[in-house]
């Protein structure tokens, strides 16, 4: 069974204007994810979790890597949340 997640990189302005649709929070962010509502897999036997959208500036700016943020997105996609 394969799983995916597409990752997309986006702008400082993009980031902020996503920040603030989604999570009513006027600033931009490093990460964001977007967890789909169900792991069915589709016709093609994939199971699709979600999006993930990182702005590598902002990532520079808080020094966090990559890898961090994919990692950190993939957990809130797979129904981790802060505490």
């Amino acid at each position: 069974m394969k799983v995916t997640a597409e990752v997309s990189f986006v702008s400082v302005k993009a980031i902020q204007v996503l920040n603030l649709k989604h999570r009513k929070i006027d600033r931009p962010t490093d990460v964001l994810s977007f967890p789909l509502d169900n792991f069915i897999p589709g016709p093609d036997k994939i199971i699709r979790l979600g999006d993930i959208v990182i702005c590598r500036s902002q990532a520079r700016k808080k020094r966090h890597a990559i890898s961090f943020l994919i990692k950190h997105a993939m957990l809130h996609l797979l129904g981790s949340h802060h505490q």
